[in-house]
């Protein structure tokens, strides 16, 4: 009889159902709270503005649960909710939102330790209190690794007030997630304007997970930590398609700022990546670009935007050969606890 595949989901997110009243400590109605709406709902607002509407999908560990087993998902890779990031805010709140969530997010994953696995979030925006919560994150609470956004505040991750922070996560050997901010203080106005069209949602998001990429290549930060592990939300959004650009420009520049010691081609292939493509497509370019070893579902769960079952999009490129029966196994779950350092509970 064949081993048993193992499933995990990783790109799903959580909410708290309480937040610390941080727009009355620190002056600033931007930060996010709960309002109820409904026994099992609530929205999050930014202020007076109603800005996305949850289910207790979003703390419930045992309606998350429910749907795992309904759709044969054996753990969950769970991680705050963008919007929560905070990069713009008083670093001593967004310092003490991260400290917060990252507590439930222990919580949760200590009541269920065979359900889920955790990764925390940082005060990006201050490479020192980063760096803290980081190492409390692993080592008081257990957590596999961290999230963070794309960019903090508009500036890319190349910074080098940011070099501290990830010299620290390779040597400490924490994966870290790249996930699009979502945080509308941070999105271009042209983005703004189109809102009702969906732009942001549909394209920029996925955009500005593939400059986060760039940034991170050909700001240096890749080649002078070839340790760093970093997935990337969505897929890598558009990078995989731009990667050959990026080779050729690498190969063509009279630019000494652009002359990497690698082609970007081959740093494309360090990173990590959800399977969050929505088309069989965009699926084999993602294995072509960075390798199928590097490749493990993910959901984006419980948002509009999530793949329902898990895998479908894997299981339809399966179907057509696109990859072998090991491969698909592989990023169905192994992949994702290889990527963790994480092994089956």
């Amino acid at each position: 009889m064949a081993d048993k595949v193992f499933r995990v989901d990783f790109h799903t997110h959580v909410f708290p159902r309480e937040l610390p009243a941080l727009a009355k400590r620190y002056g600033d109605e931007r930060w996010p709270h709960l309002e109820a709406d409904g026994p099992d709902a609530a929205q999050i607002v930014l202020g007076s503005t109603a800005y996305r509407r949850l289910t207790d999908q979003a703390w419930s560990a045992a309606r998350r649960i429910e749907d795992m087993d309904r759709e044969a998902v054996d753990i969950q890779v769970i991680s705050p909710t963008p919007i929560t990031f905070g990069y713009w805010g008083d670093p001593r709140g967004t310092a003490e939102l991260s400290r917060y969530q990252n507590d439930f997010v222990a919580r949760m994953v200590s009541e269920h330790p065979k359900r889920f696995i955790g990764l925390g979030t940082v005060a990006l925006q201050d490479a020192d209190s980063a760096i803290a919560e980081m190492v409390r994150a692993r080592d008081e609470l257990k957590l596999a690794g961290i999230e963070i956004g794309a960019n903090v505040a508009g500036d890319g991750l190349h910074i080098p007030a940011l070099r501290p922070f990830f010299k620290a996560a390779a040597d400490l050997s924490c994966p870290l997630f790249i996930h699009p901010t979502n945080e509308p203080f941070s999105v271009p106005e042209s983005f703004k304007r189109a809102a009702l069209q969906g732009l942001y949602q549909t394209v920029g998001m996925p955009v500005e997970t593939a400059v986060a990429a760039g940034t991170l290549i050909f700001g240096g930060v890749m080649t002078e930590l070839p340790n760093l592990r970093i997935c990337l939300a969505h897929g890598g959004g558009p990078l995989c398609w731009v990667a050959p650009r990026m080779g050729f420009f690498w190969e063509h520049t009279q630019s000494p700022a652009a002359r990497l010691p690698v082609n970007p081609l081959e740093l494309v292939r360090s990173f990590w990546a959800d399977t969050l493509t929505y088309d069989v497509g965009n699926l084999i370019l993602l294995g072509t670009r960075i390798g199928t070893d590097k490749m493990m579902v993910g959901t984006d769960y419980p948002f509009d935007a999530r793949e329902i079952p898990p895998g479908a999009v894997l299981d339809e490129a399966g179907r057509m050969g696109a990859f072998s029966a090991v491969e698909i196994d592989a990023m169905r779950g192994a992949n994702a606890l290889r990527f963790l350092n994480a092994a089956v509970r």
